[in-house]
C-alpha cells in the first residue's frame, strides 16, 4: 500500500517497486522481458505478492494508511502511538522502529484486504465495530499497546479482513 500508484499499469507498477528496492529482482525480470507466457507473468507475480506481504516500506506505508483512516486519532489507537507521534512518522521527523514498522505493515495489509469491499469511511468504522468472530470485540479493541502482527488475537482479525476481501460476511 503506497509502492505502487493507485491504478498503475503493470509496467509502471513494477518500476515502482524496482525504485523502492521492493522485488526489485521480480520487477527487473518483468521489465526486461515483459514475460509473454501465462506461467511466467504468474509466477513473477506470485513471488512478487508473497514478497509485499513480508517487506514493510513505512517511507510510503504512513501517508497511504494515513489517507485511508484520515483521522490521526483512530491511526494512534490502531498502532499503540500518540497522534503526535503519527505526526512526526509522516513528516519524516522520527525513524520507524522494527516494531512499529511491522504494525504499520499488518495495518496497510488489512487495509488493502478491506479496500475492495468497503470505502474510507467504511474501513474506519470496520475498525471500530464489535465482531461476533472476535468474541465481541471490536479490531480496535485487540490492538492495544505493544502487539505483534503474529499473536493469534491479530491474525484472527487479519483472517476477518481477509473473508471480507473475498466476499464472505465479515461478523
Amino acid at each position: 500500500m503506497g509502492v505502487v500508484p493507485p491504478h498503475a499499469s503493470t509496467a509502471a507498477a513494477m518500476e515502482a517497486l524496482r525504485r523502492q528496492g521492493i522485488c526489485s529482482n521480480a520487477a527487473q525480470q518483468w521489465l526486461s522481458q515483459e514475460p509473454s507466457d501465462e506461467s511466467t507473468r504468474q509466477h513473477l507475480l506470485a513471488e512478487i505478492y508473497d514478497r509485499l506481504e513480508d517487506c514493510p516500506s513505512p517511507a510510503t506505508e504512513w501517508q497511504a494508511v494515513r489517507d485511508v483512516l484520515n483521522d490521526d486519532e483512530l491511526l494512534a489507537a490502531l498502532l499503540g502511538l500518540s497522534a503526535v507521534s503519527i505526526r512526526r512518522y509522516c513528516k519524516g521527523e522520527r525513524q520507524c522502529s522494527d516494531a512499529v514498522a511491522a504494525r504499520l505493515h499488518w495495518l496497510a495489509l488489512v487495509i488493502d484486504q478491506l479496500e475492495g469491499t468497503y470505502n474510507a469511511h467504511g474501513i474506519r468504522r470496520w475498525f471500530q465495530r464489535p465482531r461476533s468472530s472476535l468474541d465481541g470485540q471490536a479490531p480496535r479493541d485487540r490492538l492495544k499497546g505493544d502487539w505483534d502482527p503474529d499473536d493469534a488475537a491479530i491474525r484472527a482479525i487479519a483472517s476477518l479482513a481477509h473473508s471480507a476481501c473475498i466476499g464472505m460476511v465479515a461478523s
